[in-house]
């Protein structure tokens, strides 16, 4: 019997270690106890090889395999697990496919649906279950549309012990993929937080291997592996529950001094005591804790269980004694969390302040996670309880199912009166200052520092604008996708928060643009480049697309654009705009150069921008809402007799559009010594014309070949292309700016 084990590559809380020790347990059973031929495959270290052939990948050495087994880890792997089971599938029609893990666990009959190319579901640990599907299979009856468990393994001993010859595939690389090596000494936790999908298991009593079966897998992987220079991390759910096993385990690890840079594991705080800490330090390990929450109220919310009273407290007392013998150690706390308000989200954020900038320093990081739903966890499970409770709204509970599961699984408001966007604006404002400063009062000395500064970087990346530019992008496209386009263009108008990500991210661009067209960094210009909300002016899924210098589109036509800012800055330049001006923006569109132009001309001046296309003058109105100074009419821009009053008395004329040529008639209305600034040309390219009038006529400038979208005309009320007719010599070449 021929069995291949496939890990996709999770995205979970097993990305990037390398061991994949869940299946060398499986498949090292299924050798002993199903007399089956195993292999396995891990799809993140495959890519080591280069591009990875799926189909090659199932045949094997050729004659493919009768079980294929697909880790589902989280149900973050999920689509990706099914694209590739159909695959399996249209490969191999008589395997046997079955799918485990956590969220397999969580949503079995998902799992085998009859639109699913799965066979088997098995629902907590796989050992077992994947010993009768294989029997299945060698008895002629191979199983179909199946739940398999939970039938868990009481006694860890019992187990083989690991085969890691199972991964000598991938022994050659492993250092090139991974910094950090994974193995299994127990399994379960009985404690209920609301947030975890470990119940989703249904087994949850904690088991380990005895201390010498557990010290043996290590020094197995050793044999195997050389863990010298690696940091070697306990997968466990939960550490060392009981404390006798815990306390003897440590004693024998320090003895056997393997020499890996770190262990590192995940316990509870209100389970360390000072001598656990002593142990711990002798033995070189480093601690997880998932402290949740800084606000007692909060961790109530969130179902820790213990003696809350004096859990915070608790953790300072081993910040401290942590300090003291040197152990480093990390907190992670969820943000938003059903049940969170603004005064927890403070209440935490003072909590944690006080508990890592501490004046001594400390050996501690803090890593911080937005909340997500997972199936399968006590929320999953009773969402109702929080919504009337808390007033918490899941926007997309069955978020697995799409393409954006980053977004749609922390796409969550905490509560009546936190927003997602609120919250989002709350954890930066309060938790990256903490963030920011955690490195320079990091006061760990051990060998693995790198390590762990690494965990700190990582952490204050996640918190930076290009990332949270992208959480913006994505929550202002599914407002628009999922039917609430007018709320979430009212809220892009007053999100502060927002606009400070933007404008940082455009601060980091501008330096270039004002390089590209030969002006200072502190030009007028480029400060209303930065600072004028380009993010309110584009379609609602393209607000991170706004922060970078390139056109957006702004309807499926093609035929209108915010365009790159450079170009902005440069038909600008040329059109020397000033404090106190009169200007006209011809071919407004959704009012973004208008808004510019308002910001530059200031309170003494007057901007009015003309636009053919009624939808994007009603985008420009909500956009430029919040200036006196500044509007867009509808109108034919070509056409003067829908040019406005003030025209007349206008000086400057900015165009957003191709033209053949300047018209002359545009100088009848226009004041003395009036300046018109536009591209000029055949559709597929043009040149920037600087038309001045003056005394003896219209002078012309010709600058920058360029790229505008085509003139529309209003023709029995709709607004059409009009085509180039005349061409337009070219004085020079230059660089095209679209």
């Amino acid at each position: 019997m021929r069995v291949l084990l496939l890990w996709p590559g999770s995205e979970g809380a097993a990305a990037g270690n390398f061991g994949v020790p869940q299946l060398v347990l499986l498949g090292t059973y299924l050798q002993v106890h199903g007399n089956a031929a195993v292999d396995i495959r891990d799809l993140a270290i495959e890519r080591a090889f280069g591009p990875i052939d799926f189909p090659a990948l199932l045949a094997g050495d050729g004659r493919g395999y009768d079980v294929i087994a697909f880790s589902v880890y989280s149900s973050f792997d999920w689509l990706k697990c099914r694209a590739l089971g159909e695959l399996a599938r249209e490969l191999w029609p008589d395997a046997v496919l079955v799918a485990g893990g956590y969220h397999a666990s969580a949503r079995p009959l998902e799992i085998i649906a009859e639109d699913s190319p799965f066979d088997v579901v098995v629902v907590g640990e796989g050992e077992k279950p994947l010993v009768t599907v294989v029997d299945s299979v060698r008895g002629g009856a191979p199983l179909r549309k199946v739940v398999l468990g939970p039938e868990a393994i009481d006694d860890l001993d019992s187990l083989p012990p690991s085969d890691w010859s199972l991964l000598g595939r991938y022994r050659h690389v492993a250092r090139r993929v991974a910094s950090q090596a994974q193995v299994y000494l127990s399994r379960g936790c009985p404690f209920d937080c609301a947030f975890c999908m470990e119940r989703a298991k249904r087994e949850t009593s904690w088991r380990a291997l005895s201390v010498g079966r557990a010290v043996e897998e290590i020094e197995s992987l050793h044999r195997f592996l050389d863990l010298r220079t690696w940091t070697l991390y306990f997968g466990d759910a939960l550490f060392g529950m009981r404390k006798s096993w815990r306390r003897q385990f440590l004693e024998e690890l320090a003895r056997r001094d393997i020499g890996v840079d770190k262990y590192w594991l995940l316990i509870r705080v209100d389970m360390v005591e000072d001598e656990d800490l002593r142990l711990f330090g002798a033995a070189n390990c480093g601690l997880g804790f998932g402290l949740e929450s800084g606000d007692p109220t909060q961790l109530a919310a969130i179902r820790k269980s213990g003696r809350l009273d004096d859990y915070l407290d608790r953790m300072e007392h081993i910040a401290e004694r942590a300090r003291e013998y040197d152990v480093p150690w990390g907190a992670n706390v969820i943000c938003g969390h059903p049940g969170e308000t603004e005064a927890t989200m403070r209440t935490s954020a003072a909590y944690l302040s006080k508990l890592f900038l501490r004046p001594r320093g400390t050996t501690g990081f803090l890593s911080v996670d937005p909340f997500r739903l997972y199936p399968g966890s006590p929320i999953d499970a009773d969402r109702g309880h929080y919504e009337r409770t808390y007033g918490t709204r899941f926007h997309y509970p069955q978020w697995w199912h799409e393409g954006d599961p980053e977004f749609l699984s922390e796409w969550v408001d905490p509560s009546a009166e936190l927003t997602w966007a609120r919250r989002e604006q709350l954890q930066h404002e309060l938790l990256t200052p903490v963030l920011a400063q955690i490195e320079s009062n990091f006061v760990y000395r051990g060998s693995a520092r790198p390590y762990f500064l690494r965990a700190v970087r990582d952490q204050l990346a996640f918190a930076s604008s290009s990332r949270r530019m992208h959480d913006f992008d994505r929550y202002y496209a599914w407002m628009k996708y999922t039917g609430r386009r007018s709320k979430a263009t009212a809220e892009r108008v007053e999100h502060g928060a927002l606009r400070g990500v933007a404008e940082d991210l455009r601060r980091g661009v501008l330096t270039e643009v004002a390089a590209h067209v030969g002006l200072a960094v502190d030009d007028p210009i480029i400060e209303a480049l930065a600072v004028v909300p380009r993010e309110r002016f584009v379609p609602l899924d393209e607000v991170a697309a706004s922060v970078r210098d390139r056109p957006i589109a702004l309807d499926d036509t093609g035929m209108a654009t915010v365009s790159a800012m450079h170009a902005y800055a440069r038909s600008f330049d040329l059109l020397a705009v000033a404090s106190g001006d009169t200007i006209l923006d011809l071919g407004a569109g959704a009012g973004y150069g208008t808004a510019l132009l308002a910001h530059l001309v200031g309170a003494s001046g007057r901007v009015v921008g003309i636009e053919i296309d009624p939808a994007l003058v009603a985008v420009a109105a909500f956009a430029l809402a919040d200036l006196t100074t500044a509007e867009v009419l509808v109108g034919d821009a070509i056409d003067t007799a829908c040019w406005p009053a003030l025209a007349r008395g206008c000086t400057k004329v900015t165009v957003g559009f191709a033209i053949d040529a300047v018209p002359r008639e545009w100088f009848d209305v226009l004041a003395p010594g009036a300046v018109v600034v536009a591209p000029v040309g055949p559709s597929e390219q043009q040149q920037l014309v600087r038309a001045r009038l003056g005394s003896e006529g219209v002078a012309y400038e010709w600058f920058d070949a360029v790229r505008y979208v085509p003139t529309r005309r209003m023709v029995a009320g709709h607004a059409r292309i009009e085509p180039s007719r005349a061409p337009v010599e070219v004085v020079r070449h230059l660089p095209v700016i679209d």
